[in-house]
């Protein structure tokens, strides 16, 4: 079907979708770079060598978030923070790092937080993964959670849906043939 516009109108049609394009191209962007760092981490520490540590501090912090201006709903969200000691090639060296991302949640992060906490308290060892090239940094998950990283890549490919359609239909949908 096809709609019969001035020259002025198709000017600020196109202006319109430019506009939405370009805040869809914000979107691909911030949603692009999450989800690199939620993915280079765990990439570049395939090869990581798994060692055994001791841990030597552990506590969940907590995080307290509201949904709406006048505080009418409060979610309690959690993070394990740990030290640990570990030895490679004979040396000591100290480590905090619990996961690739900074993440607070009420689900599988508490759950490694007592975890941690329960292997604290027992004198447990913990198995971390340590950089071969750089022994000094080391985490103790190296995977991807798939949990925190769904709903990013789900923000990811709506983001470049959107945007790659409106280029669509900028380059190839308003034409003005006449």
């Amino acid at each position: 079907m096809t709609i019969e516009v001035s020259r002025i109108q198709l000017r600020k049609a196109r202006l319109g979708v430019f506009f939405v394009a370009l805040i869809a191209l914000i979107f691909v962007i911030v949603f692009s770079i999450k989800v690199f760092q939620g993915v280079a981490g765990p990439i570049s520490s395939i090869n990581w060598l798994p060692n055994e540590a001791m841990l030597t501090n552990v506590y969940i912090d907590e995080m307290i978030t509201t949904t709406t201006r006048d505080n009418r709903s409060q979610y309690t969200l959690y993070t394990p923070r740990i030290q640990y000691k570990y030895t490679f090639r004979d040396k000591e060296y100290i480590g905090s790092k619990v996961t690739w991302s900074e993440t607070y949640d009420d689900g599988f992060m508490l759950e490694i937080g007592h975890e941690l906490k329960r292997k604290f308290v027992t004198s447990e060892p913990i198995e971390i993964y340590i950089n071969p090239n750089n022994s000094s940094e080391s985490i103790f998950i190296k995977s991807i959670i798939w949990e925190h990283m769904s709903m990013l890549l789900v923000g990811f490919l709506i983001s470049w849906v959107v945007f790659l359609y409106l280029v669509h239909v900028l380059v190839f949908k308003m034409k003005y043939d006449k």
